[in-house]
């Protein structure tokens, strides 16, 4: 078991879905993915980090490191740093996996550029 594999052990149930479904769709969205648990979350690098998962009790969040400079073609980016940016799910909520892989997509865009 890793490190990621026990952060996702202590979810409660409806957070373990919507995150293991978020977890998923970014391990699948390209080859050399590497996944490790950084500031107590589980952050996703190829070339370098280009996004994270974090929990909450009122939601989870998808955060992407360079989120600023991606042009959220589904508009669903949130927040006003430099440069993070993320978006909210309730948790056991429906996700809307297209969007979410064009964020990924967007993100790894930016990897390593």
């Amino acid at each position: 078991m890793t490190d990621a594999d026990d952060w996702f052990a202590t979810l409660d149930p409806a957070q373990a879905e919507t995150l293991g479904r978020l977890r998923a769709l970014i391990l699948a969205s390209a080859d050399g993915i590497t996944e490790q648990i950084k500031w107590r979350q589980p952050c996703y690098s190829r070339r370098k980090l280009f996004c994270y998962l974090q929990k909450s009790k009122s939601h989870v969040t998808l955060g992407f490191q360079q989120g600023a400079r991606m042009p959220d073609a589904p508009g669903l980016l949130e927040g006003e740093g430099k440069e993070l940016r993320h978006v909210r799910f309730t948790p056991g909520a429906d996700i809307p996996e297209e969007a979410v892989k064009t964020l990924i997509g967007e993100a790894l865009a930016l990897d390593g550029a």
